[in-house]
């Protein structure tokens, strides 16, 4: 054989060509033939140790490592963009096709036979290809896809510059400057994409961002930073549902100069259609009460009749686009700086000129204190060249996630009450082992739990008090339907939800002789809901004195109850992303807020029906409609305020950045901002690739319902739920303000007529005197995702 493969002889030559004729396989054979001899596989491996199989095996290295070069090859750091991070595939089977050589060997350097053999959990393919991808970059600075990746996801994770910079050493990441100038660059991508939105129709959103330096930092001489320094986020959004002739403004302008004002029965009280369905989706709630802490009850959760109405919902698996900017030091914390903040976003980042802008609406949906200085400046700017410059562009709709905190707020206002007041707030932290609620900085995620846990314990006591059993797995044993659970439900609401008026007694239904009976008035009176059919009548219950007074302990539960029921309907209407639903009870929300001292967000709610009735075009009020909530994901459930995504965002910047007092953070938190959104993706992509966690924990839903079961064992043994004339120790208590009776009587007297004025105050561009709040100022807590405590809450 070697005289015959001798290239030197060539009497053989003719033998040599047909033996290495690509066609043939005889050296196939012949080396498959030695290898499993015995003897030869031995000698097969000891040639394979000699320099010439290096040689032959490197080069065929060599050639797969130019072709995964290729594959990896970018031109630069620029070319790391929005697009390239969203379809990247980190890791994949495109180098066992393209190197399939190295990945064998690399394959069989990471694990043992019997490993291979029985290990079914621990797999080392993800392994070997960041390797691949390691001696890929360190084959050639060109390959700069997976470190530039890894190098963001590091240092959005907070790895420290020294941790980074010894990875780039390993071939995993890019140095630290280089991930600084990544992140700078990627910024300039995401700006690109924010000045096409701008250029279109678009919604507008922004909020303030306060930044706390090192306490260890002299505070002394101009030269030395502040504290607290404080600056602006803005954030712009693709409209839904949107066309551009609706959001012509020249027809919203030409519509307002001929706004009057409101009037209470025309605009505020709630038409036949709004109430029924308001009143079905409590119901609804209250059922749903039931059957998550009823297991017999479990089953009956997916019942089609048991789910809520849609009213105006997110279109199905709806993706909300928002596309963040870079924060300036322009504080928005008053009209003149809102101002300029305007013409940074606008003019400076954007590049539209005021004559561009002048043409369309743009959509803005703040905090009540920001819309506040926006109106203050379009009454300043009153009388300027065109709308931009006039700020009459901005046509504003108000944060649902400020107006629960504010709610929350005043709901705790009012209820607080003391430790010895039974059935207060006080009494039920105190029960519930959460006293810190009692603090005076509540934790706003904490109390809002809190809150549902009290509003699902009494309502369980009032399932037990009305199913007419004496238990509720003996009222599961029966069997009702979905419809006899809608029946109690209204049952539940009108007895125990609806707080009893002065000289109210509960009897039979009787008519006062206008035609509606006495429960139909109690139910109209209370603001609470439209009168059911006639089909269902609540069962008489006999009182002995007509006098609330006489029990205020009952009437403070009832009270409550109605209040927290208002609030759990607005959250589930918010994650369901209906604004439908919220719009059917948005005038009794501006009487509670009326009625508990938050002057503020009732003129904030009345200014948004003034709109939506009378000054917006029908189109366009349906863009503000469909565009106050955002779903990010497409799932069911996971709609949220378009103002809390602005704070989630603002929460995650903290964790990014901490100030120091360096000169250059501020640009550097502006190319963060801008860049946050594919960060984010960044982190997930990341994480999703090398099977790991996502902000390195998993959540899971708390089992509450022993806390809730508490609360109803709690109501059903002090008796809430039943009026006893004279309660024991009834003079303690303190009698809690109906806060929706209260603020209805206060709008019809008075609040009405002076927002009417106002409202033509600002029609002809004069000044009026702002509204000031007798509900103390917001005092919650916010610990946002990622971002730990965030203080800038208006």
């Amino acid at each position: 054989m070697a005289e015959i493969l001798d290239d030197s002889n060539p009497e053989y030559s003719f033998h040599r060509n047909s033996f290495y004729r690509e066609d043939s396989t005889k050296l196939f054979t012949i080396l498959d033939l030695i290898n499993i001899h015995p003897a030869g596989g031995p000698k097969l491996k000891e040639w394979l140790r000699r320099d010439a199989a290096f040689e032959a095996v490197t080069g065929l290295i060599c050639e797969e490592m130019d072709i995964v070069r290729e594959l990896d090859k970018l031109p630069g750091l620029s070319a790391v963009t929005p697009d390239f991070i969203s379809s990247m595939s980190l890791i994949g089977s495109t180098y066992r096709e393209n190197a399939p050589c190295l990945h064998r060997v690399l394959m069989a350097a990471s694990q043992t036979k019997l490993a291979k053999e029985k290990n079914k959990r621990k797999t080392p393919e993800m392994l070997c290809d960041v390797m691949i991808k390691q001696l890929s970059y360190q084959r050639s600075s060109k390959s700069l896809g997976f470190a530039t990746i890894f190098g963001l996801f590091l240092w959005a994770t907070g790895c420290a510059r020294q941790t980074i910079d010894a990875l780039h050493h390993c071939g995993l990441s890019i140095a630290y400057t280089s991930v600084l100038e990544a992140i700078r660059l990627i910024a300039d991508h995401c700006n690109v994409l924010a000045v096409e939105v701008g250029a279109d129709i678009h919604i507008f959103c922004y909020d303030n961002i306060n930044l706390s330096t090192s306490i260890f930092v002299e505070q002394r001489g101009s030269l030395t930073p502040a504290k607290v320094t404080s600056g602006t986020f803005p954030v712009l959004y693709k409209v839904c549902n949107g066309k551009a002739e609706d959001m012509k403004l020249a027809p919203i302008l030409e519509r307002l100069k001929g706004v009057k004002g409101l009037n209470f029965n025309r605009d505020i009280r709630p038409t036949i259609e709004q109430t029924s369905s308001f009143q079905f989706q409590l119901e609804v709630v209250v059922v749903r009460v039931l059957t998550t802490y009823c297991r017999e009850f479990e089953g009956y959760q997916s019942l089609p009749k048991l789910q809520h109405k849609a009213r105006r919902p997110l279109p199905k698996s709806h993706i909300t686009e928002h596309f963040p900017m870079r924060v300036t030091t322009i504080e928005e914390a008053s009209v003149d700086g809102n101002l300029l903040f305007h013409d940074d976003v606008y003019i400076n980042q954007l590049n539209r000129s005021p004559e561009q802008l002048s043409t369309f609406a743009i959509p803005s949906f703040n905090d009540q204190l920001t819309n506040s200085r926006i109106r203050s400046a379009q009454i300043l700017r009153a009388q300027d060249i065109n709308a931009w410059e006039r700020r009459e562009v901005f046509q504003l709709g108000f944060g649902l996630f400020h107006l629960c905190l504010n709610l929350i707020w005043a709901l705790l206002h009012i209820h607080r009450g003391t430790l010895e007041q039974v059935g207060s707030l006080t009494y039920w932290f105190a029960l519930l082992n959460k006293v810190r609620l009692g603090g005076e900085h509540p934790d706003y995620y904490t109390l809002l739990a809190a809150l549902t846990q009290i509003h699902d314990g009494i309502m369980l006591q009032g399932w037990r008090q009305e199913c007419g059993y004496p238990s509720l797995s003996a009222f599961a044993k029966s069997k009702p339907s979905a419809d006899i659970l809608l029946d109690i439900a209204f049952t539940i609401i009108n007895k125990h939800a609806t707080p009893l008026l002065e000289g109210d007694i509960e009897s039979e239904d009787e008519s006062d002789g206008s035609g509606e009976s006495a429960d139909e008035a109690l139910i109209r009176d209370a603001g609470l809901a439209h009168p059911k059919p006639k089909k269902r009548t609540l069962p008489p219950e006999k009182i002995e004195g007509p006098n609330p007074d006489r029990d205020r302990v009952h009437q403070n539960t009832r009270t409550l109850l109605r209040d927290l029921l208002h609030l759990m309907e607005l959250i589930r209407a918010i994650s369901d992303g209906d604004i439908g639903r919220i719009e059917d009870f948005l005038p009794n929300l501006a009487m509670m807020f009326r009625g508990a001292g938050g002057n503020n967000y009732c003129t904030e709610i009345l200014h948004f029906i003034l709109n939506l009735k009378h000054v917006w075009t029908p189109g366009f009020a349906n863009i503000m409609r469909d565009n106050m909530l955002v779903n990010l994901t497409g799932l069911d459930g996971h709609a949220m305020p378009i103002d809390e995504n602005i704070e989630h965002l603002i929460g995650k910047l903290k964790q990014l950045l901490s100030l120091k007092g360096l000169e250059s953070t501020w640009d550097r938190l502006g190319n963060i901002s801008a860049a946050i959104d594919y960060l984010n993706k960044v982190k997930k992509k990341v994480s999703a690739s090398l099977s790991s966690s996502y902000q390195s924990s998993t959540h899971t839903s708390a089992d509450v319902s022993e806390l809730v079961w508490k609360i109803a064992e709690k109501a059903r043994s002090e008796e809430m739920l039943t009026f006893k004339d004279r309660r024991e120790k009834n003079g303690r208590v303190k009698a809690v303000v109906n806060i929706l009776a209260h603020g209805e009587a206060k709008l019809k007297s008075s609040s009405l007529g002076t927002f009417n004025k106002k409202v033509l105050a600002m029609v002809e561009g004069r000044l009026f005197e702002e509204e000031v709040d007798t509900l103390p100022q917001l005092g919650l807590n916010i610990a946002l995702l990622e971002g730990g405590s965030n203080s800038n809450i208006d």
